[in-house]
């Protein structure tokens, strides 16, 4: 039988451990954002401006790479939708690299 007195109970754990208590207010798209800058674009000299042209450039070849709408948008099969995309950006970025080395000989071999 329940007492009328006023009482208090203790907590189930008092050592609560994962996430709960945090005073910061993060955004989790904000930590998403961070860590993604923090692992693609540590160490790349370049200013924001140029970075975002160069990811919307090399994200608009690969979606309109030849085998991205069959092999990675309609494909079910994670696995095979993982291994299809990864090639797809190899190749894209194999092809970048070759456009930019281009230009680079290009500037080295005009004198002028």
């Amino acid at each position: 039988m329940l007492d009328a007195n006023e009482s208090e109970l203790d907590p189930q754990n008092p050592n609560p451990r994962g996430a709960h208590g945090s005073d910061k207010d993060e955004d989790p798209l904000d930590q998403i954002i961070n860590r993604f800058n923090e692992r693609w674009f540590q160490g790349w000299e370049a200013t924001p401006e140029d970075k975002r042209i160069t990811m919307l450039n090399l994200k608009n070849k690969v979606m309109t790479h030849q085998d991205f709408v069959p092999k990675v948008w309609e494909n079910m099969d994670f696995q095979t939708r993982d291994l299809a995309f990864k090639k797809i950006l190899d190749e894209v970025m194999v092809k970048q690299l070759k456009v930019d080395m281009d230009m680079y000989k290009l500037y080295v071999q005009d004198h002028s």
